[in-house]
């Protein structure tokens, strides 16, 4: 197929103004589709000695503007219901997907054209900047934010630091893009509002946290080594960051600390906090939970069996709902006995008929299930617990169930895992 045919403008800087011209970008749902139409075919374009960059510049304005217009029409709705309407969805969709094909674009251009050092470093930037948009537009909206701009992002970060195009200070016209002069610093305000990870705040809280990461994006130090408390680890893959390091780091990872920004949210914490339920947990989130750390109230530690990951507990939550049965149906006990020892057995009819190691309930057949045991300590902060536990392969963010014979279980969500001999793992309940 050739260009013409599959493309709206060759890529001429004055062929792009008349098409631009020729566009009403107030109306922002037919040139949003017209330019969304244009924006995805760009990466498969083979440039020859074309100047995609000096195209998408020129495209810059028009797209975010779109893009915004798009957004903002849905903001009061979103504001009052929390999320967006079913109806408005394919349109917040394209305000997002907009920015997330135009971000692609420059990245087309950052590695298929052949540019000079500062024009490279411009495109890595605005495309940086862009991803951040992206970002911010998708949590608006409560969409996933995509795996391919962060690789994307964690791929041009490599180039820009091979090529030595890091220490290169970049200006731009945009406002949106005033807050930062270095590849280098937008990268730190996309980690940064990644971190926050704002989803469950209201959309006014959300647009806030993104200005705050903004605002406050250099006060994040990329670091060799990791400290446990402050210090971050992003692969340079995907979205998720994590506080503890793989034993062998890739050499596209990043270890960033957040000691700095950690100081400065607490300045504002008793202000903020009054008004802003979410700010608490962002706060322990960047501060590497220092103040429920803190708070541990000093007790003899309650010992519980617990189970991590969800499908281990669906089967657990299986095996302790049979267990209930049984007690319900049977009585009460002579003497209260550990669940983890329950198991079914068969009438004496059916004995001979099961071989011995279908007696035990099990996740996997023939394997009885393993028990894991954590010792639990309260906090003044009743929403969280800290928990010692002998397992290497505990990790933050992941779900556990927690369950004795006292008490009912509950799920919590582990916030941290301290590099110690015996991990601490801070659970939410």
């Amino acid at each position: 197929m050739k260009q013409s045919e599959s493309f709206p403008f060759t890529l001429e800087q004055d062929a792009v103004a008349d098409w631009l011209s020729r566009l009403d970008v107030k109306d922002s749902i037919a040139s949003g589709a017209t330019f969304y139409a244009a924006l995805k075919k760009i990466p498969h374009i083979r440039l020859g000695n074309k100047d995609l960059l000096a195209v998408l510049d020129i495209l810059t304005p028009s797209v975010l503007l779109i893009s915004d217009n798009l957004i903002s029409s849905l903001l009061p709705s979103i504001i009052d219901e929390g999320s967006v309407k079913p109806k408005s969805r394919k349109l917040a969709r394209l305000s997002s997907q907009l920015l997330r094909s135009h971000c692609l674009a420059y990245c087309h251009a950052s590695t298929a054209q052949s540019l000079n050092e500062k024009c490279k470093a411009h495109a890595i930037f605005t495309a940086m900047q862009i991803a951040g948009l992206t970002m911010r537009t998708n949590t608006l909206i409560s969409e996933r934010n995509s795996s391919t701009l962060w690789q994307k992002t964690g791929e041009l970060y490599q180039i820009a630091r091979n090529e030595q195009l890091i220490p290169i200070s970049l200006t731009s016209k945009i406002p949106a893009f005033k807050a930062h002069k270095s590849i280098s610093s937008v990268l730190k305000r996309n980690l940064l509002f990644a971190l926050f990870d704002p989803y469950p705040a209201p959309a006014e809280r959300i647009i806030g946290y993104f200005d705050l990461a903004d605002r406050i994006a250099d006060l994040v130090a990329f670091e060799k080594s990791l400290n446990p408390s402050y210090n971050f680890y992003w692969d340079g893959c995907n979205k998720t960051l994590h506080q503890d390091t793989p034993a062998i780091p890739d050499e596209n990872s990043l270890i960033f600390n957040t000691e700095a920004v950690a100081q400065h949210l607490s300045n504002f914490a008793p202000e903020m906090e009054g008004q802003d339920d979410f700010y608490f947990t962002l706060r322990q989130k960047i501060s590497g939970y220092q103040d429920i750390l803190d708070s541990v109230i000093l007790s003899k530690p309650e010992a519980y069996c617990y189970t991590a990951d969800i499908t281990p507990i669906c089967e657990r939550l299986k095996h302790l709902e049979r267990i209930f049965k049984i007690h319900r149906l049977g009585g009460p006990m002579a003497k209260a006995e550990v669940l983890s020892k329950m198991e079914l057995v068969p009438m004496e009819s059916e004995f001979k008929m099961l071989s011995p190691r279908q007696l035990h309930l099990s996740q996997d057949s023939g394997k009885s299930i393993k028990v894991e045991w954590i010792n639990i300590q309260q906090t003044k902060f009743t929403q969280y617990i800290l928990g010692h536990a002998k397992n290497e392969g505990l990790t933050a963010g992941q779900p556990i169930l927690l369950y004795n014979q006292q008490k009912m279980p509950s799920i919590g969500i582990i916030r941290k895992k301290n590099q110690e001999l015996i991990p601490y793992t801070t659970v939410l309940d």
